[in-house]
């Protein structure tokens, strides 16, 4: 079914919105400028069903893992599929697209704060669980997932 699905790199104003209306409902669009989204080497890729509608986005940029730094760590955020387009492919394409870009930035470890309820999504993508589940005030409860380039 991902074959009905296009994945492209787009401006960061572009992902914003989706940001807003699936991840931060409860706040206003300027708040979805993340720390990051204009970094140099920074992606923001969207994803268009066949209609041509956008149904998913995801960013990623260099950043330090928060517990274990090292050289090569990228940050996954802010990866959100609209509800109404959930199992078309969508997901695993735009995360595929992230990986890859950093991968061919030399990035060697990708990490991000998952809302719990996706842990199964990220681990598909042979992300891995770290430490104890938490919990971002006003967002819900996460885990820190990572893995290898």
């Amino acid at each position: 079914m991902s074959g009905a699905v296009r994945v492209q790199p787009v401006d960061a104003d572009v992902v914003r919105p989706l940001r807003q209306a699936v991840l931060r409902p409860h706040e206003g669009l300027a708040d979805q400028v993340y720390p990051g989204d204009d970094v140099p080497g920074a992606l923001h890729v969207a994803a268009h069903d066949a209609a041509g509608a956008l149904v998913g986005v995801a960013s990623i940029s260099p950043e330090p893992h928060p517990d274990t730094p090292r050289e090569g760590d990228w940050r996954i955020r802010g990866m959100a599929t609209d509800p109404a387009a959930r199992g078309i492919g969508a997901g695993a394409l735009l995360l595929a697209a992230v990986l890859e870009h950093a991968r061919a930035q030399g990035g060697r470890r990708a990490w991000c704060n998952a809302r719990t309820p996706a842990r199964g999504f990220y681990e598909r993508a042979g992300l891995e669980a770290e430490g104890e589940e938490f919990t971002l005030p006003d967002i819900g409860p996460h885990v820190r997932m990572a893995r290898e380039l």
